[in-house]
């Protein structure tokens, strides 16, 4: 056999059910993990202004798509001025940034939750640790903020972002007991 061939075969057998599918399972859990959190520190390393110019044009563009659909749909018919806009970027830009905080944090508690569970941690001690680990991380987060300039820790970004956590395992709570609800249907 050639060697491409044989790292096909080998690379195959890497995800037959087995052991070595249960540890690929593993890594790739805690890969997504640690590259989320990854994520959320490069966005944290933003300083304000890069950050509130990216989050405020996310919004403008967001407010003029919404108003072109709804002047095509015949709802409205015109186009707001740039300075009624830019009001409601302002208006809108604080309250999102929050809901995206707890957002971010919502999917790391799912991320971890399942990569605890598919490392057979039982439900209750990884819903416990993930609300742990997203709270801790939701600190430091907040402490590397610190250093970044024109940034600030602030303690009520920290409940955001644990609120947001929190609900995260809520639903990963409720999908998994679905899940294992219909497991035991088709049994």
């Amino acid at each position: 056999m050639n060697k491409i061939n044989e790292k096909s075969i080998k690379f195959k057998m890497l995800f037959k059910n087995g052991g070595d599918n249960m540890k690929w399972k593993i890594v790739i859990s805690w890969l997504l993990v640690f590259l989320w959190m990854g994520a959320i520190f490069w966005l944290s390393g933003m300083d304000s202004t890069e950050s509130g110019s990216k989050s405020k044009g996310a919004i403008s563009k967001v407010i003029e798509g919404s108003v072109d659909v709804s002047n095509k749909l015949g709802i409205t018919d015109k186009h707001p001025s740039d300075e009624k806009i830019e009001s409601v970027t302002k208006v809108l830009n604080s309250p999102l940034r929050k809901c995206m905080h707890a957002s971010v944090y919502l999917v790391l508690a799912i991320l971890v939750a399942n990569a605890l569970l598919i490392g057979k941690t039982k439900l209750k001690y990884a819903l416990i640790f993930s609300f742990l680990i997203s709270f801790l991380y939701a600190c430091s987060d907040e402490i590397h903020q610190l250093f970044v300039p024109g940034r600030s820790g602030e303690l009520f970004d920290v409940f955001i972002d644990t609120c947001g956590a929190s609900l995260g395992i809520i639903i990963f709570y409720l999908f998994y007991r679905l899940y294992l609800k219909k497991k035991r249907q088709s049994a």
